[in-house]
């Protein structure tokens, strides 16, 4: 009998607590801080975007991502750009994407800012050392091409997140593209549902 008693209640309360603290363990690896901001422009927060890059901004439609305004910085060395989600208030941006400009980023409208930085200080040209002490290693997903590295950070269930439930988005997102060890491309946000 207390065989039996074993398999049918310990094993399977044993079970269940291996599974609850494996959650627990995947739950603790998650990005730190994730980052909320760009050149002090707030994600979803009009009234921010608004008063860097002013009404109304044009939005490009595009068939492979989101409507977008872009905008390149005073040097004309970086370009910025601001992804509208579908259903969206005018000028509320939740995804937010800074890479190197191109020649065609000099008919985009300069912002008199010189270096489109994160609230958390991610800005084109740092190492990868230096976005890994911020955010730390607990990638979604990580690819290495010669001298090309890409990384991804993902934080599921956002909506629920200490930090992040106030968006009300499910999916918190942060990607960064480094060519040479130096960050040439970063785009962070929350996926559109």
């Amino acid at each position: 009998m207390p065989f039996r008693w074993t398999f049918r209640f310990v094993v399977p309360m044993a079970a269940v607590a291996c599974l609850f603290l494996s959650g627990e363990a995947y739950a603790k690896c998650r990005m730190k801080g994730p980052d909320i901001s760009i050149a002090g422009i707030a994600l979803t927060d009009r009234e921010s975007a608004v008063k860097v890059v002013g009404e109304s901004a044009k939005l490009e439609d595009s068939e492979d991502d989101l409507p977008h305004a872009r905008f390149v910085s005073t040097n004309g060395a970086q370009e910025l750009v601001l992804f509208a989600h579908y259903g969206a208030i005018e000028d509320e941006y939740a995804e937010a994407e800074v890479r190197i400009a191109g020649p065609e980023a000099l008919a985009l409208k300069d912002l008199p800012i010189e270096s489109f930085k994160t609230g958390r200080g991610v800005e084109l040209g740092m190492s990868v050392a230096q976005v890994q002490a911020l955010f730390g290693t607990c990638f979604k997903s990580r690819q290495k091409t010669g001298q090309e590295l890409f990384f991804e950070y993902e934080i599921e269930n956002a909506d629920r997140d200490p930090e992040l439930k106030t968006f009300g988005f499910p999916v918190y997102y942060a990607e960064y593209e480094f060519k040479r060890g130096k960050l040439v491309r970063f785009r962070f946000g929350f996926a559109y549902p």
